[in-house]
């Protein structure tokens, strides 16, 4: 490890056992990856960067419990890889995550993270509303849209049994008021560890009004 920023936010993570080790070396290599990449382009700034183990890996790591075992995970408008690519670190021998960015610039650097770090992983240059639907079980995103607009475009695949997992921050009840009068899901939401007006949306058994 040649990169070691919140050490705090690291150390917290690791004493909670619910990563193995070859996992946090796996975790650590990402982080030297966005460190190399951050002076290229926007990944993450400099402050976000010196709390990227508690703000970003950490707050991606709280979805694994909500995943279980193998899954096919797809991430919309993965941007610098938050969760998609900590997905992929930490379940490298179960689970397959595809990565759906716009922004070339952004989608070199997925692509450069999943070959350099050997990661079950693969990146889709596209909108994610022009994308033919694929196999997946679960449908992730965080920082991408709210939550009526993201539900038109993960209706394909929420609308063929995938769960949604969405990070969302302190507005997250207006978004829910707003998408159920457009859509019927059964939902679930839980606190965030990393955020005390933040929570992770469970959705499942999503159908449009009408």
């Amino acid at each position: 490890m040649t990169t070691t920023p919140d050490r705090e936010g690291r150390a917290i993570v690791a004493a909670r056992g619910d990563v193995s080790r070859e996992t946090l070396a796996r975790l650590d290599a990402l982080v030297d990856h966005v460190d190399s990449w951050r002076t290229r382009m926007n990944i993450i700034g400099p402050r976000e960067f010196d709390r990227i183990w508690s703000r970003h890996i950490d707050d991606s790591l709280q979805l694994l419990p909500l995943i279980g075992g193998p899954a096919t995970i797809l991430d919309l408008g993965s941007g610098g890889g938050f969760p998609g690519l900590v997905l992929a670190a930490a379940q490298p021998s179960q689970s397959q995550v595809t990565l759906v960015e716009s922004v070339g610039k952004k989608c070199a650097f997925l692509m450069n993270a999943v070959e350099a770090l050997d990661l079950p992983a693969t990146v889709l240059r596209s909108r994610v509303e022009a994308l033919t639907p694929f196999p997946a079980t679960h449908v992730t995103a965080r920082a991408f849209a709210p939550l009526p607009k993201l539900l038109d475009y993960a209706a394909p695949w929420l609308q063929n049994d995938a769960i949604g997992l969405f990070h969302k921050g302190k507005s997250w009840q207006e978004e829910l008021d707003a998408a159920s009068r457009q859509w019927a899901f059964r939902h679930e939401t839980i606190p965030s560890r990393t955020d005390e007006a933040a929570v992770i949306m469970r959705l499942s058994e999503v159908r449009r009004h009408g």
